[in-house]
């Protein structure tokens, strides 16, 4: 099957799927299942856990580990050709690429895949033939479960530091990923520049924020078909004592996500969302966007303390090198 190539994104691609290292893999399962609304998932990927939200047969993958942080970007083609294309734009790119062995594709269930780095040692793997799950997927938290589909399963927001030049070219020349918006703003005191990117009709798949942090994934975004099961999602959690990062707000169009974001067990924080808009990829714009928010979204005092620490650690690694 051969994929035609729109004036921007690659059609038939989507972010598929994220592996989180965590220290404790059951407490972060049964965080996702009583918060987020996952289902829990018959099949691991290889992984430790498995988790769903869809009629995948899993979306996020738990690894033990140390990290805390994310250990992999899976992106999901829609056939070989397509995968091949990437292959070769990857090495004409500079980057090595490693195929998924034997073990490899038994591990992940997928009909093909390929390794590489990103410049910052993320490893992302691109796959063909993402598995799909026995049974439908049913949550009584979520019950209207989530917007998946061609969409992939919402977006990842990475910390790039001083690389994001170098980031920006990866993700954009060598994966194939197009630019939708800037944005150059403020966050408490952090001042925050970045590059939101899509692949397909969801507004952004992969988002690369100019910031010093601790952590490599700054959020994951979940979309909820339904603005209700958001408000219900951000009650549960702050019953569970979770305080949320920003609360309740809603992002500018063309993005228009209804959301709240709140930490995860790892440090890292989620997002909630819904009503977000798609974009056209053949006739896009590119924007430069001055605000997060036309409302809400008020930072936490934990946020803002966070964001400092990490600043203040930047600026001294840089003064002691």
């Amino acid at each position: 099957m051969q994929l035609e190539i729109q004036q921007t994104g690659r059609p038939g691609m989507s972010l598929g799927y994220l592996v989180f290292e965590v220290r404790q893999p059951e407490a972060w399962r049964d965080f996702a299942i009583r918060i987020l609304g996952c289902q829990p998932a018959e099949d691991d990927g290889g992984e430790a856990l498995g988790l769903r939200i869809d009629e995948a047969a899993w979306r996020i993958l738990l690894r033990p580990g140390k990290t805390d942080d994310i250990a992999v970007l899976g992106w999901v083609l829609a056939g070989a050709a397509g995968l091949h294309a990437l292959q070769a734009r990857l090495v004409a790119a500079g980057v090595a690429v490693e195929a998924f062995s034997a073990a490899d594709l038994a591990a992940r269930h997928v009909q093909a895949g390929l390794r590489f780095r990103d410049p910052l040692g993320l490893v992302n793997e691109a796959v063909v033939g993402l598995p799909q799950a026995a049974a439908p997927f049913h949550s009584k938290l979520m019950p209207d479960g989530f917007c998946t589909g061609e969409f992939g399963l919402g977006h990842a927001v990475l910390a790039v530091g001083r690389q994001a030049e170098a980031a920006e070219r990866f993700y954009m020349q060598a994966l194939g990923l197009a630019l939708t918006e800037r944005i150059d703003t403020r966050i408490g005191p952090m001042k925050v520049d970045g590059a939101f990117l899509h692949c397909n009709r969801r507004h952004h798949s992969l988002a690369l924020i100019a910031v010093p942090s601790r952590k490599r994934l700054l959020h994951f975004m979940l979309q909820a078909n339904r603005l209700r099961d958001v408000g219900l999602t951000l009650q549960r959690a702050r019953a569970a004592g979770i305080a949320p990062s920003l609360d309740l707000g809603q992002h500018p169009d063309p993005d228009g996500t209804v959301s709240f974001y709140a930490p995860t067990p790892s440090g890292f924080d989620f997002e909630i969302g819904a009503g977000s808009g798609a974009i056209d990829p053949a006739t896009h714009r590119t924007e430069i966007k001055t605000a997060t928010s036309d409302w809400g979204h008020r930072p936490s005092l934990r946020l803002k303390l966070r964001g400092a620490i990490d600043m203040l650690a930047d600026r001294f690694g840089r003064r002691a090198a």
